[in-house]
């Protein structure tokens, strides 16, 4: 029979009628070998908790480096834009109060990241989709920096001009601000690149480039001239214009630029009854700086986007102005803003508003979408005021005891 020894089983003849006793040595014969000692379970299942223990740790590591199309947006901090403000000593003016930028941490999340934002109640958790659409993260990130660009060009103009100077902005070329996968633009632009001319022919508009191209049937090779909007180095190429083709049908019917005589399956899109032709481009307008009366520089501290608009308008306003329009208050803003004026819709306001209401901001400017999330999370004490307009926004600051030195067509 078996006989469970602890570690190996222990075989007894049948046959044999001794007992258990009687197989111990006796004094004469040679001495067995020893016994193994019993082991208890606990030890017998050591080694399958090491293993499921390694296979935990394993997937935690895992875990922590498996990037997942999710991001958290996350509060970031209150800055005041005076520290980001250069002009001309004596023109600069220091007051008491002050106009806060307020950003947002934007984290590419990971598997168990995931979780962690997941539960946290001051982060808000959204897709890639979401927030790059079908741009990749470079091509999220450079589009990031243009918005950037045109949000100091705008506060510059705008504040200037709040303040009775002379200056304008005056359109300067298309900017490309995205590529279109698969079209000839994708192979021979890039983001951030300034088209200025078709074939010899000036652009400075986006209608007017959409007007020149009009012209041409797809398949046509044209020449564009070029200019980078950050460095103003000049280049040239030639693309053969693609064809513009749809996608699917109804609600989920998209746009494709297609190369001319591709793509037969899709259905094409016809102007007068010709074929529709396309770049393969989204574009941005681009603008001069007309007029500037001095030196102005702006900068962005390492962010990105257009939501500092409007702060960086205020800000210029009142370090130009020696009459104090923020009345000695801690004033935070967000929202885009236009060389018009116009104040913009922006993301992530939950998350700003608790950064600025931890900063100790008394008055929160945002745009008129976003003040119910903006009070939402405003607390009691920090006072959220929705505006369109830059004007608006100085209305509301001289009601709260700001002042603005009155606009002079003499300067």
């Amino acid at each position: 029979m078996w006989r469970e020894s602890g570690e190996e089983p222990l075989l007894v003849n049948p046959d044999d009628r001794s007992t258990i006793d009687d197989l111990a040595p006796s004094g004469d014969g040679p001495e067995p070998p020893p016994v193994p000692p019993r082991r208890s379970r606990l030890r017998r299942a050591a080694p399958a908790m090491l293993v499921a223990a390694g296979v935990v740790v394993v997937a935690v590591v895992v875990a922590a480096f498996v990037a997942v199309p999710y991001y958290a947006i996350t509060p970031g901090s209150g800055l005041n834009v005076s520290t980001l403000i250069s002009v001309p000593k004596p023109l600069d003016h220091q007051h008491l109060g002050g106009v806060l930028l307020t950003d947002v941490e934007v984290i590419q999340l990971h598997a168990l990241s995931y979780l962690y934002y997941e539960l946290d109640s001051g982060a808000q958790v959204v897709s890639s989709s979401q927030l790059v659409g079908n741009a990749s993260n470079a091509q999220y990130e450079r589009q990031g920096v243009i918005d950037m660009y045109n949000a100091r060009q705008a506060a510059t103009v705008v504040g200037l001009h709040e303040l009775g100077y002379s200056v304008r902005a005056v359109p300067n070329g298309v900017i490309v601000y995205q590529l279109e996968a698969g079209s000839a633009a994708a192979h021979g632009l890039a983001i951030g690149d300034v088209v200025e001319s078709v074939d010899g022919h000036a652009v400075r508009t986006i209608a007017g480039l959409v007007s020149r191209l009009g012209d041409y049937r797809p398949g046509t090779l044209v020449s564009l001239a070029l200019r980078n909007l950050f460095t103003s180095a000049r280049s040239s190429v030639r693309l053969r214009l693609g064809e513009l083709r749809v996608e699917g049908s109804g609600s989920s019917a998209t746009e494709i630029c297609a190369g001319a005589g591709t793509d037969t399956s899709l259905q094409p899109l016809t102007v007068h009854g010709a074929p529709a032709e396309c770049l393969g481009i989204s574009p941005e307008q681009a603008y001069a700086t007309v007029g500037l009366p001095f030196k102005v520089s702006i900068s962005s501290d390492g962010i990105v986007g257009p939501s500092a608009g409007l702060a960086f308008t205020l800000g210029l306003i009142e370090k130009l102005d020696h009459q104090d329009l923020t009345a000695g208050l801690k004033v935070a803003a967000t929202g885009t803003m236009s060389v018009t004026g116009q104040v913009g819709d922006v993301g992530g306001v939950a998350q700003k508003t608790i950064a600025v209401r931890d900063a100790g901001a008394a008055v929160f400017f945002v745009p008129p979408p976003e003040y119910k999330t903006a009070l939402a999370n405003a607390g009691p004490t920090l006072k959220v005021l929705s505006v369109a307009t830059i004007g608006q926004a100085i209305s509301d600051l001289e009601q709260l005891g700001g002042r603005l030195t009155p606009s002079s067509s003499s300067r």
